[in-house]
């Protein structure tokens, strides 16, 4: 299929399409005598796992790792980089839970009754 058809199918513009290939996650299978790409049937799926990576937090450098066997996704460097991710994810998580709680903390004290330049008192701001 040409460019224009994988893009209607996938929702993607022909620009990112070009974008991923450009990276190395996707390749035209051949180009025709015109010189326009043509992909593969199952180049809608593969833009499909790409998005989805993406969406999920993986660079586009470990999604091209974790395609490199073949054009197939490998499990075992997918399940490796899945939880190096979620190692990842849970510090943020940690840390974002510390964050609401000194957010929460500081909203107490600045509506208790006995507040004065609590900036200057407590943060240190200049």
């Amino acid at each position: 299929m040409k460019i224009g058809e994988l893009s209607k199918l996938s929702g993607m513009s022909a620009s990112a399409i070009r974008f991923y290939e450009e990276q190395g996650l996707l390749a035209p299978i051949s180009r025709t005598a015109a010189g326009y790409r043509e992909y593969a049937d199952n180049a809608t799926h593969r833009l499909r796992l790409i998005q989805t990576s993406k969406k999920l937090g993986f660079s586009l450098e470990i999604i091209r790792s974790l395609l490199a066997e073949n054009g197939k996704c490998s499990l075992d460097k997918t399940r490796a980089q899945t939880t190096i991710l979620l190692s990842e994810v849970e510090a943020k998580q940690q840390a974002l839970a510390k964050q609401h709680q000194a957010l929460l903390d500081l909203r107490a004290m600045l509506d208790g009754d006995n507040v004065t330049m609590p900036c200057r008192e407590h943060f240190a701001v200049n």
